[in-house]
């Protein structure tokens, strides 16, 4: 009984071995960044601008405009999976702080306004395709595309709260990024990268009005590679290797 519980424990400790050496060839890397936003609402408004047609001011509250860049910062992790030479698949968990200033308009007949920011908390889970791209440089460099699954966990609205304040708490919104990695030290490098994130569907719309966001977000991380190399991958033996020095 004692010799087959032995090997019973051999066998699973095999198998989950194997397992273990199998997720590291899929995953190729673990990484940690954090980054700058700078983001902006944009409203449009449909109502007429006369106060014959439109009495009660509606085009205003809020106007069509473009808010004034909202800088702020966000934070989170990733894995970098796939075995190919040239492509990835990148998903990550992070909180990113979007928003927008605003020279928010209090009334049309005296023409008061204030200066106030919107800001919006997002927990997000992303996931991107990655693509290596060679331009003959030393470091690598890459095209990232993607979607945002968005939650906001925390806002302050003051500007147009009426409006703001019922922006869509649950959303998804496309990606795209460029990159480029450079080699620190056995398995660890650095990356550099540059996204675009709008919204292509309106954060909260009424029948003649609505509203989206767009961010710029500049992040600076570090990555753990399984192998050591700049984009390492574990290949066939066979095959060519990059090994990013």
């Amino acid at each position: 009984m004692i010799k087959h519980t032995r090997i019973i424990l051999i066998i699973v400790f095999l198998v989950f071995a194997n397992q273990f050496i199998y997720a590291q060839r899929f995953i190729q890397g673990v990484a940690l960044f954090a980054g700058e936003t700078s983001s902006r609402d944009r409203y449009i408004n449909k109502y007429p601008q006369t106060f014959k047609d439109d009495p009660y001011f509606y085009h205003a509250f809020p106007p069509s405009h473009k808010s004034t860049e909202y800088e702020s910062w966000s934070v989170g992790v990733f894995l970098e999976m796939l075995k190919s030479y040239d492509w990835r698949w990148v998903t990550e968990i992070e909180y990113c702080n979007k928003g927008a200033k605003e020279n928010e308009l209090l009334s049309p007949y005296t023409n008061q306004q204030r200066n106030v920011s919107n800001h919006y908390g997002n927990l997000q889970w992303n996931n991107y395709i990655k693509r290596w791209v060679d331009l003959g440089f030393k470091f690598r460099t890459y095209a990232m595309l993607g979607v945002r699954a968005e939650y906001t966990i925390t806002r302050s609205t003051p500007a147009y709260t009426y409006f703001s304040g019922k922006a869509a708490k649950l959303t998804a919104s496309p990606d795209a990024a460029i990159g480029a990695e450079f080699h620190l030290r056995g398995h660890w490098n650095l990356f550099v990268e540059e996204h675009y994130n709008p919204d292509i569907f309106a954060l909260h719309r009424q029948p003649k009005i609505a509203m989206w966001n767009r961010t710029w977000e500049t992040r600076v991380g570090i990555i753990y590679r399984f192998k050591a190399g700049i984009g390492s991958v574990d290949l066939d033996c066979n095959a060519p290797r990059y090994h990013g020095r």
